[in-house]
C-alpha cells in the first residue's frame, strides 16, 4: 500500500513551534553541538544529505538546521495513524522503497524549485555502529534532477542514544557537522541522466565521509 503526501492544515505552525523549543530542550538533556550551519542555504532551495544511524536523526537535524525543511520517509512508516500525523507535522514525504511514487517525486522536485529545503538519508536505511554505507541511486537522481546545492552532513551520537534494534534510550553527546556544497557541476552536465545518478550518489557519500574524518580527527 502506498501513501500520498498531504500536508496538514496546521503543520507549518506546529513545525515552527517544535523547531523553536527543540534546540534548547536538547541542550538541556544532552550535550548538543552544531557546526557549519552557515553552509545551509539561507533562503534558496537545497538538499541536506546526512548519514543515518538512528530514528532520532530527523529530530536532531530538525533542531540543527536553521530553517524549515521537508524530508523523505519510507511509506510504511505512514501506516499507523498517530505516527503518520506526527511525521507529517515534520514535513515528511512518503516514498516507497524499490518503486518510488512518481507523483511524490515530482512534488519533491517542484518544492526544491520553489526554494524549499529537503533532508535526505542517501543510504536509505539506518547503519549499524555509525559506519557509512553506499548511497542509493535515488539520491543521485534527485540531486541531478533538482539542480540545487547539495549540503553534506555528518551526524554522530544518536546511534548511542537510540541505536538500531535498541530497546532503551541512553545519554550521549550528539554532534551535527555541515559541510560546503558538494561540487557536482561536471556530473550534472552528463547528457545521459541515468549515467550520472550513481557517480553523484558516490560523491555525496564522499562528502559525508570527509566530514566524518574531520570530526574524528578533532577527538
Amino acid at each position: 500500500m502506498s501513501y500520498k503526501y498531504y500536508p496538514t492544515p496546521h503543520g507549518k505552525r506546529i513545525y515552527r513551534f517544535l523547531h523553536m523549543i527543540a534546540h534548547p530542550l536538547f541542550k538541556g538533556l544532552v550535550k548538543f553541538e552544531v557546526k557549519g550551519q552557515e553552509y545551509v542555504p539561507a533562503a534558496s532551495g537545497g538538499i541536506i544529505m546526512s548519514n543515518h544511524v538512528s530514528y532520532l536523526d530527523p529530530v536532531f537535524l530538525g533542531a540543527a538546521v536553521p530553517r524549515e525543511f521537508h524530508s523523505i520517509a519510507r511509506d510504511d512508516l505512514f501506516g499507523v495513524r498517530f505516527f503518520r500525523d506526527l511525521i507529517t507535522y515534520f514535513n515528511a514525504i512518503p516514498i516507497k522503497r524499490g518503486k518510488p511514487d512518481l507523483k511524490n517525486l515530482r512534488n519533491i522536485l517542484s518544492m526544491l524549485k520553489e526554494d524549499k529545503l529537503l533532508l535526505m538519508f542517501p543510504e536509505g536505511t539506518r547503519s549499524v555502529g555509525g559506519t557509512l554505507g553506499e548511497a542509493l541511486e535515488g539520491a543521485g537522481f534527485i540531486a541531478y534532477r533538482a539542480n540545487v546545492p547539495v549540503i553534506p552532513v555528518f551526524l554522530k551520537g544518536t546511534e548511542i542514544i537510540l541505536p538500531k534494534h535498541a530497546k532503551g534510550i541512553k545519554r550521549a553527546k550528539v554532534s551535527v557537522r555541515f559541510g560546503p556544497a558538494i561540487e557536482l557541476t561536471e556530473l550534472r552536465n552528463i547528457r545521459r541522466a541515468r549515467e550520472a545518478y550513481k557517480p553523484i550518489a558516490q560523491e555525496i557519500m564522499k562528502g559525508i565521509a570527509t566530514l566524518k574524518t574531520s570530526a574524528e580527527n578533532e577527538v
